[in-house]
């Protein structure tokens, strides 16, 4: 049998191990076996099957099991339409759905499921209503809903009417940091470092000191600063994230009442000038700040020290419209470097990679792994209740008529379709599949983060010497080492199969 868990919200005194627990307990007494264990947290019962990563997991168990457990039934669902489908896929592969506290049993399982499940949805809407007009009514007044206040704040006030208050001490930071930005030339990220060097807590960690409550030894880093300066929050205005993005300092928007006003939860940290200049200020330095980013060094984690197996960081440094970037060993840097130093032009490295990986595996068709989603048993329970119903027309229909034709014909091609499914559905594990075109057709598609992925689905490693002593500085190729492992998709396969594989390679000049 397998277990599924799910939590719309994760709270430290709502964990799942004691629901899991009760599951196993459950298990135990009827004698079942547990072979899988699956859960979903801060998903609501409302989200369809296949959106939850835990469920998905479950429907791809089904075929292999007898039963499925929950602790009780608003765990699989609350949404008649969500549990019903679940129960059909279950039917499609002769499971069946139980609940640790007894009410949905064996025994009884097929007459009180979709009445309760009724009872679920009904309640899960109306806590959703109660909310919502919560939300709406307290949003109206300025009111504060939720959470933790920004930085610069506290709540304060009674349950039915909380507002923010100044929190002097971080308000104090925040004023300081604003007026260094405009006035003295300060960077974001110098300001952070220099807060961490005087034990300045983080937003999260002085709420959590403030409370009363341990500390997480967070820092500062230059967007948490520029966060907690650039949301309008910082007018005391109750803010909300634009329609369509995710909440963000950079996007959230004052909510405004009726006459277009912003709502004021709070008195101002900064007033309307500094808090413009701020923006301005940092607006200013946020190069290319919604332009496309090369991403991180393409030899990343692939690139590696001769001397101390270290990995190789890119130091990028451009002069004159000229890139003059390295990969350079930091065990080998300074005073207190452990090595001799190990620095290498980037430009010709990455060349010299980039060439012989394609010179190898260019024509290799690529693979992209993929891991079962439960798709195929959700479909098999489609396809058995189209069977059904085509095969019950059937029975009324003149057996030498033509419509009697056309339905054995569509219920043939049904079957044959239900056969594929259920073998899908009984050998649903991960596996690597054509992701269609070649290795090289899509090195050349891909940005260099993409490539980097790539690499290291070929298992390449980059070993770099450091320069001999009197050396040209000119880049030398003979202090570079490269070799591949192979694909992932070759290296993940049976032993056996894999070394039949890999002599294949070799032979075909692939691997050296």
């Amino acid at each position: 049998m397998i277990i599924y868990d799910r939590l719309s919200r994760l709270f430290a005194d709502e964990a799942p191990d004691h629901r899991i627990t009760a599951c196993k307990t459950y298990a135990a007494q009827r004698g079942w076996e547990v072979i899988h264990v699956a859960s979903d947290t801060n998903i609501s019962g409302a989200t369809k099957l296949e959106d939850r990563p835990g469920m998905r997991e479950i429907l791809a168990w089904l075929p292999r099991a007898d039963y499925v457990l929950a602790a009780k039934l608003d765990r699989y669902a609350r949404s008649v339409l969500e549990f019903q489908r679940l129960l059909k896929a279950a039917e499609s592969t002769r499971t069946t759905v139980v609940t640790a506290d007894g009410v949905v049993s064996p025994e009884n399982s097929s007459i009180i499921i979709n009445v309760l499940a009724a009872f679920a949805e009904y309640e899960r809407d109306m806590i959703t209503s109660r909310i919502q007009d919560s939300k709406n009514h307290f949003r109206a007044r300025g009111n504060h809903l939720g959470g933790l206040a920004p930085y610069g704040y506290a709540v304060d006030g009674p349950v039915n009417n909380k507002r923010w208050a100044i929190d002097e001490p971080a308000a104090a930071i925040a004023r300081e940091c604003a007026d260094r930005l405009i006035n003295h030339g300060a960077s974001l990220t110098g300001l952070a470092r220099e807060l961490n060097e005087r034990g300045v807590l983080p937003p999260a960690d002085h709420a959590r000191q403030r409370d009363g409550r341990k500390v997480r030894g967070g820092r500062w880093h230059s967007t948490t600063l520029r966060d907690a300066l650039y949301t309008p929050a910082v007018r005391g205005w109750l803010v909300q994230a634009v329609p369509g993005t995710k909440r963000s300092a950079l996007t959230n928007q004052p909510v405004l009442d009726a006459e277009g006003r912003p709502l004021s939860t709070g008195p101002a940290i900064l007033d309307a000038e500094t808090w413009s200049a701020v923006r301005a200020v940092i607006d200013g330095k946020a190069k290319g700040r919604g332009a496309e980013r090369s991403g991180k060094a393409l030899l990343l984690h692939v690139a590696r020290c001769s001397e101390c197996d270290g990995p190789m960081y890119r130091q990028r440094r451009e002069v004159a419209g000229k890139d003059y970037s390295t990969y350079v060993c930091r065990a080998g840097v300074g005073k207190q470097g452990i090595h001799r130093p190990n620095v290498i032009v980037a430009g010709p490295v990455e060349t010299m990679v980039t060439d012989e990986y394609l010179k190898r595996f260019g024509r290799f068709n690529l693979m992209r792994w993929a891991e079962p989603d439960g798709s195929a048993v959700l479909q098999l329970a489609e396809v058995t209740t189209q069977i059904e119903r085509l095969a019950g027309n059937l029975m009324r229909l003149d057996p030498n008529g033509a419509a009697a034709r056309i339905a054995i014909t569509q219920l043939n091609a049904l079957e044959r379709r239900e056969a594929e499914l259920r073998a899908e559905a009984d050998h649903a594990e991960g596996r690597w599949v054509a992701a269609g075109g070649s290795v090289a057709d899509e090195w050349n598609r891909r940005g260099e983060e993409e490539r980097r992925a790539m690499l290291a689905d070929l298992g390449a490693r980059v070993v770099i010497s450091p320069p001999a002593p009197s050396s040209p500085k000119r880049f030398n190729p003979a202090r570079v080492s490269i070799s591949f492992e192979g694909p992932a998709w070759v290296r993940d396969v049976d032993p056996a199969e894999s070394e039949l594989t890999a002599i294949d390679l070799v032979e075909s000049g692939f691997l050296g």
